[in-house]
């Protein structure tokens, strides 16, 4: 299990502490912000929890997206647009993240690729390990949209959600793909106010996915630069 809940810091990246939680007179969990305010701990629609749609346009990624980056782990990569991404130094304590990634034009906007081997049957299977644990990591959580997609003629699972920590609301998309060995996580995340301007820089990098060969040997030169914030570490 330690193994998942790490996995699930990829597609969460958070790095600052909880909030107060209470609990409303019906019974309901909400988060108290330190601007004297409060939100449902969970506001996701439980349809938009419980089924995965499918969409049916095809998915592919850009044309300048040229630059094609191997997991180590299993048989999946992606490719980015070097000219927008810089690759950075991860955090040593995220084991699961192969590459984090800035976005040169606007440095709040973070990527990571992750990859885990792991015997997980189902994309379905995944979203159900992995959504549980990324709301129990947060202090709000919002499931906005799960689904099917085809991009770049693989099959995934498309996520984007809002989640908050200590005040700080953010906005996640990401990728999932499933292999024979294991599965793989493209995600980005800024914060919610730089969202809308950057969601379209931010569902072309997710749709770099791509399945291939596992890479023997890293190349990659990383250049250093703040790496992304990661997920709290949750007391027992």
């Amino acid at each position: 299990m330690r193994k998942i809940i790490l996995s699930a810091c990829i597609l969460l990246s958070l790095s600052v502490q909880s909030q107060v939680k209470a609990l409303t007179e019906d019974g309901k969990e909400v988060v108290l912000l330190d601007n004297k305010t409060w939100k449902f701990v969970n506001e996701s629609d439980e349809k938009t929890l419980e089924t995965i749609v499918t969409n049916e346009e095809p998915f592919e990624k850009t044309n300048e997206s040229t630059f094609l980056v191997k997991s180590k782990n299993i048989d999946s990569g992606f490719y980015y647009n070097p000219k927008k991404w810089k690759i950075v130094k991860a955090p040593e304590s995220a084991v699961f993240v192969e590459y984090a990634f800035n976005n040169i034009s606007n440095p709040t906007v973070y990527a990571l690729f992750g990859s885990e081997i792991m015997p997980v049957q189902t994309l379905k299977n995944l979203k159900d390990i992995l959504i549980p644990i990324i709301q129990r990591n947060s202090d709000y959580f919002k499931l906005k949209k799960s689904e099917y997609r085809t991009v770049n003629g693989i099959k995934v699972l498309h996520v984007e959600y809002s989640a908050n920590v200590k005040g700080l609301d953010f906005e996640y998309i990401a990728n999932l793909y499933l292999t024979n060995g294991g599965y793989c996580s493209v995600s980005t995340h800024t914060y919610a106010n730089q969202f809308e301007a950057n969601k379209n820089e931010m569902e072309n990098f997710v749709n770099g996915i791509v399945k291939a060969e596992k890479a023997k040997v890293t190349t990659v030169e990383v250049t250093k630069g703040p790496p992304p914030p990661m997920a709290p570490k949750k007391s027992k």
